[in-house]
């Protein structure tokens, strides 16, 4: 049989749901749901981490500040990874990029070499 839970007015529950309208409480909600859910659809474990700073405030005599953090880590698809080409531009395209056309219509004109023999050379 389980024991009767007893919630007292200045507790650790009361205090939770005190937080932000109990903000705290739904956020540990979700990350049990998400959990849960990467269990099932990847397998492995999930870990959901409630952290509570807590600190005197000055000048306020038995005042505290309290600061609840929660960090999940939880199964994930892992990621995909895809070979991609480097463009022209520099970026980052799926297909090859291939020459496709030259410049056929237009002709070149030869380029002349402006070179000059060296004197007293007996292969120029």
């Amino acid at each position: 049989m389980p024991k009767d839970l007893v919630i007292s007015e200045d507790g650790f529950l009361n205090m939770l749901a005190n937080q932000n309208g109990g903000a705290i409480i739904e956020e540990l909600d979700r990350e049990l749901i998400k959990g849960i859910a990467g269990i099932q659809d990847f397998g492995g474990e999930s870990t959901i981490t409630l952290k509570i700073k807590i600190n005197p405030i000055k000048n306020l005599e038995k005042c505290m500040n309290i600061t609840p953090t929660v960090s999940a880590k939880h199964p994930q698809e892992p990621p995909v990874s895809k070979a991609m080409f480097v463009s022209q531009g520099n970026g980052l395209v799926d297909q090859y990029q291939q020459q496709e056309e030259l410049p056929m219509e237009r002709p070149i004109a030869p380029v002349k070499a402006n070179l000059k023999p060296i004197e007293g050379n007996k292969n120029a």
